[in-house]
């Protein structure tokens, strides 16, 4: 029997790893590598946690993966984290050929070690060690085993029965023991119905046994893994987290009221000096959100974001006098200074976590737990809303949270503890942009181009970043992104970035040639060089996952043609209009003496469908796709 980091008690309720076990496993690789549709095999995947006391929590990973292609590398999973509450007792892996000899074995001294830092911490005590490996050949396995311990009970890891699309999972076990006398622990499954998962439960704890599970087909648009695949979350309601004990946290309002009382208090003072110069920086101002604004843009200009994790970092805030002192920190120190700022000058705020990132997800309402979260933002009472703000940015306009932390779930801190609300949305036509074009021509196809885009809401985050690019990289941006003019030389790209309307405006003027095609006497032409949107999505004869269109927008043109002299319009297509439940598109061309007006708006909507309607949806972008790329004939008088 090889070597099992884990506790003798723990033993009885767990499956340990032998070698005959492994011996099997690499026996069937023959069988494994007919699989369809898979990269990856996970034969076994065990956890098991150990919940002796709230001081004290030992969590044990064996993994056996059969990684059928390159795809299929990250399956292996052969990683863990560490600092100095999070202790790693024992660490090995052994790998395997298509024949099932073991090539080589890889003990926890072997595995890289390195600081696991984000690019912009100043200094951290996390660490990650992982195994660094690089097959010559498929198929191979891993088999990983993994141990560690933590006196920090606050939150128990969620386990995942499939990690990512394209993976098969043979059989899958987590299990929880913990003495139900003494601890009150729950556990949610979520997105285990008709599937082969089934709880077992005694009077030591709890297991989840899932076996032969479907491989979930990476489609575009599908659902992401957390939302999709299936879990189990746990949360318990007595911890401890660095000294700090929890007791009987059982919702978000006390687990809310224990984060103010524990972790925050004490840590939003100020020195007099600091507290009266933003006292007479908001002097005269009555108005909540105008003072606040005012502080925001203060916490801009005179701090910057560097990520702090020692310690409870990755938790508790730095003291707002050291932020004030040093001119920096991260989310939850830039976070807390704000409050406190807005404190000293009487404007209430409070302190939010959030689960921040292009994707949204959404804090559990019935589930609280603090292994939910990655991000905190700061959210200021207006009326019966919130005006929200994130500290960490310098260019975000006071009260605009863009796609990192929009339209989603949080868990504010309010005095009366934790309490579940969602951050504004921008939906639909709320992102948009609109451009006005003039463009002139001539009969050698040289062309120039004159015009404004104006873009807002989430369109408008998307778009501010080019502001900041050196002349240089705003030229790689710009060829890349007006490609279809060909020769393409930018005369003139500014910008106004206007934050009290939220609105980016950018005004050009460009150049390029063999512009359309000269066939005699006649000259055709495209009329949408500018923005043109021909995707269609990749099609699938049986799709398998329900499809999210994960934000809407508009898109908004006109583009006047002047014609070269003495050519007349000989052909132009009708106006066209196409209504949809995924939005709607409008085309219209009109002609003015020597003039060609091109108007064009496609409204893409946000929304959840089935997969039965993902046909349709791809026949409406093909629509549009055909309508993108319709020409226009002129002809010489």
């Amino acid at each position: 029997m090889k070597r099992v980091f884990l506790s003798i008690t723990l033993c009885l309720f767990f499956s340990l790893n032998t070698k005959a076990q492994e011996k099997i496993f690499c026996a069937n690789i023959p069988a494994i590598t007919t699989i369809r549709n898979a990269n990856a095999v996970v034969r076994k995947d065990e956890v098991a946690i150990d919940f002796s006391s709230i001081h004290h929590m030992n969590l044990l990973h064996y993994r056996v993966v059969t990684v059928l292609n390159a795809k299929g590398n990250d399956a292996v999973r052969a990683y863990t984290g560490y600092s100095d509450d999070l202790t790693i007792t024992g660490m090995e892996a052994e790998i395997y050929n298509a024949s099932g000899e073991r090539i080589k074995k890889i003990r926890e001294k072997d595995f890289t070690d390195q600081s696991a830092v984000d690019g912009f911490s100043l200094y951290t005590d996390n660490r990650v060690k992982f195994l660094e490996y690089r097959p010559t050949s498929y198929p191979y396995t891993v088999a990983f085993t993994l141990e560690t311990k933590t006196n920090n009970t606050i939150f128990i890891p969620t386990y995942q029965f499939v990690d990512d699309y394209d993976e098969k999972v043979e059989e899958a076990r987590f299990t929880v023991k913990y003495d139900k006398s003494k601890y009150n622990l729950h556990f949610k499954p979520e997105h285990i119905q008709k599937l082969n998962i089934n709880k077992e439960e005694n009077e030591e704890g709890i297991s989840f046994l899932a076996k032969d599970l479907p491989i979930f087909s990476e489609e575009e648009f599908s659902p992401i893994p957390d939302e999709y695949f299936p879990k189990v979350m746990t949360m318990t309601t007595s911890f401890d987290f660095e000294g700090f004990e929890g007791e009987k946290i059982t919702d978000w309002q006390t687990l809310g009221s224990w984060f103010n009382n524990k972790l925050l208090r004490g840590r939003d003072e100020l020195s007099p000096e600091t507290v009266q110069k933003v006292r007479k920086l908001t002097e005269g101002i009555e108005d909540p959100i105008e003072k606040a604004k005012k502080i925001y843009e203060f916490v801009q200009q005179n701090t910057r974001y560097v990520s702090v994790q020692v310690g409870i970092g990755g938790f508790q805030p730095i003291k707002a006098e050291e932020v004030d002192e040093t001119k920096y920190g991260d989310c939850k120190g830039l976070t807390n200074y704000t409050k406190a700022l807005l404190k000293a000058v009487g404007v209430d705020a409070y302190y939010t976590h959030v689960e921040a990132g292009k994707t949204k997800i959404n804090f559990e309402d019935d589930f609280a737990t603090i292994a939910q979260g990655n991000h905190v933002i700061l959210a200021i009472p207006d009326h019966n809303d919130y005006c929200w703000i994130d500290c960490t940015s310098k260019t975000s306009p006071f009260g605009f949270l863009g796609d990192f932390t929009d339209d989603r779930k949080v868990l504010v801190m309010t005095p009366n503890g934790g309490k579940i609300v969602k951050t504004p949305a921008y939906l639909n036509a709320q992102n948009y942009q609109i451009s006005k074009t003039e463009i002139k021509f001539d009969t050698l196809g040289n062309l120039q181009v004159n015009g404004t885009i104006k873009t807002g809401g989430i369109q408008y985050s998307g778009r501010t970043y080019i502001s900041s690019l050196s002349p240089e990289d705003l030229k790689k941006r710009d060829l890349k992104f007006w490609h279809k003019i060909q020769h393409l030389k930018v005369e003139e790209h500014v910008f106004q970035n206007d934050k009290d309307s939220i609105q980016f405006t950018e005004s050009f003027v460009l150049k390029g040639d063999h512009f359309g095609k000269k066939s005699g006497d006649r000259i055709i032409f495209p009329l949408n060089i500018l923005n043109n949107n021909s995707y269609v999505p990749e099609r699938y004869r049986n799709r398998k996952n329900p499809f999210i269109i994960s934000r809407g927008y508009q898109d908004e043109d006109t583009v006047v043609f002047n014609l070269p002299m003495d050519y007349k319009i000989e052909a132009i297509p009708g106006s066209t209009t196409l209504d949809s439940e995924f939005g709607n598109y409008e085309m219209t061309i009109s002609v003015a003496k020597n003039t060609l007006t091109y108007q064009r708006k496609i409204l893409l909507k946000a929304g959840k469908f089935s997969k039965e309607k993902y046909k349709d949806y791809r026949d409406f972008r093909k629509q549009i796709a055909y309508l993108e790329n319709v020409k226009v004939a002129i002809l010489k008088n």
